[in-house]
C-alpha cells in the first residue's frame, strides 16, 4: 500500500531529479569557467532541487499529499527558466552562461530552458491532480482498499 501511494509521485520525482543534475551540471560547468554569478545561481538551485528531492523520497513513509516545497521549487525553477531565456539574449547572460559562445548555442539553451517550463507547468498539474485525489493512482488505491476488506 505504501508504495502505491509513494507511486503518485513518481515522474515529478523523475523530473525534480532531471533539473537536480542539470543544476549541477551547470553548477560545474561554471565553476570551470569562473561564473561567480553563475556559480552562485546554479548553487542555490542545485541545493533547492536537491531538498524538493528529499521530500519526495519523505512520501515513502508519508501519506500526506501535501508537497510544499517541491510546489514551490518548480515554481521558482519555471520563472527563473523564462528569465534565463531573456538573459541569454542579452549581455548579462553571458555571466551566468559563459560557454553559450554562439547562436545555435544559444538557441539550444533557449530550448532546453522551454522544455524545462514544460516540465514544471506539467508537473504543477500533477500535484494539483494529486491534492484533489483526480489522478489515476488515487482510483487505483481506492480500488485495492475496496478489494482488501
Amino acid at each position: 500500500m505504501k508504495y502505491m501511494y509513494f507511486s503518485r509521485y513518481l515522474l515529478i520525482r523523475y523530473i525534480i531529479t532531471i533539473f537536480f543534475f542539470t543544476n549541477l551540471m551547470w553548477l560545474i560547468i561554471d565553476v570551470n569557467y569562473h561564473s561567480v554569478l553563475g556559480i552562485i545561481v546554479s548553487a542555490i538551485m542545485t541545493i533547492y532541487s536537491g531538498i524538493a528531492s528529499i521530500e519526495q523520497l519523505t512520501k515513502m513513509h508519508n501519506r500526506k499529499r501535501e508537497v510544499p516545497i517541491s510546489k514551490v521549487y518548480l515554481e521558482v525553477q519555471a520563472a527563473l527558466n523564462l528569465l534565463f531565456i531573456m538573459l541569454t539574449f542579452l549581455p548579462l547572460g553571458k555571466y551566468l552562461f559563459p560557454f553559450i559562445e554562439n547562436q545555435s548555442i544559444m538557441f539550444f539553451m533557449t530550448t532546453l530552458f522551454l522544455a524545462g517550463i514544460l516540465l514544471c507547468v506539467w508537473s504543477e498539474y500533477r500535484i494539483h491532480q494529486i491534492m484533489n485525489d483526480q489522478d489515476r493512482y488515487h482510483k487505483v488505491i481506492e480500488t485495492f482498499k475496496k478489494h482488501q476488506q
